[in-house]
């Protein structure tokens, strides 16, 4: 599996409606899509952190094409005190109960 994640920054009186437009704006669409896994966002006020997590990378990357993390990142630009900084993963060990 694959994941990748973005560390968000938000202005503190933002953070609330920084949220709810990932979570309006990402998170279905993200699930119709070819090799869909998990997408998540967690939170540490006003910090965020997502993770998407995909088969392979080929489907995240067709998902990146659809355009709609440079939608998301133009409509949270005002709310945000930094640039994201995205990162990328390959999962080395996993268990779940």
């Amino acid at each position: 599996m694959y994941t990748a994640t973005v560390l968000y920054e938000f202005k503190e009186d933002a953070f609330q409606e920084a949220c709810e437009i990932w979570e309006r704006d990402i998170l279905d669409l993200a699930a119709r899509q070819p090799g869909f896994v998990r997408m998540q966002l967690l939170t540490a006020p006003p910090r965020a952190m997502a993770m998407g997590t995909w088969e392979d990378p080929s489907c995240a990357q067709a998902f990146m094409q659809t355009g709609v993390f440079r939608d998301l990142l133009e409509k949270l630009a005002p709310l945000m005190t930094n640039e994201p900084r995205p990162e990328i993963w390959d999962l080395r060990c996993f268990r779940q109960a």
